[in-house]
């Protein structure tokens, strides 16, 4: 039997995940992943696997900043729950504006996480993607960013 209360929880924590890394709300974070946490992403353009907590934060606070902008969409999520602990696949789709190389990338990934339960709350414990699909282009001239997700 599926166990629904589980599978919202954790989709409700991946929203929060996406919501936090475009922001770089790191106290966000903090309180979602892991100490032992374990990152892996994967594109044409790079490739790193990082363990723990502080390293984590120290990726996602030098990848999100106010000159690297970026919006996750994360859906159509396969959740499978075997009591304490989760897996799920998710498609990301995903725009990453860099103001420093002044490149514009869209892309296609999937997610692949594994989730544990400590203390009655659900945990990310394992993310990363591999990148499906994606473009990386020059900024253009004209584009104008009328709001940033990072002050």
């Amino acid at each position: 039997m599926l166990d629904l209360e589980a599978i919202e929880l954790i989709k409700q924590l991946k929203a929060r995940y996406f919501r936090a890394i475009d922001t770089c709300n790191l106290e966000l974070l903090r309180g979602m992943l892991t100490s032992d946490i374990k990152l892996a992403f994967k594109s044409p353009a790079y490739e790193f696997h990082l363990e723990g907590i502080d390293k984590a934060l120290d990726f996602y606070r030098t990848s999100f900043t106010k000159t690297r902008l970026a919006m996750h969409n994360g859906h159509t999520p396969e959740i499978e729950v075997k009591g304490e602990e989760a897996t799920a696949l998710w498609y990301l789709n995903y725009v990453f504006i860099n103001l420093e190389e002044k490149t514009h990338m869209h892309g296609g990934a999937i997610y692949e996480d594994r989730y544990v339960k400590r203390d009655g709350r659900w945990w990310i414990a394992e993310t990363g993607y591999k990148t499906l699909l994606e473009t990386v282009e020059p900024l253009s001239e004209q584009l104008q960013i009328t709001s940033k997700p990072i002050n």
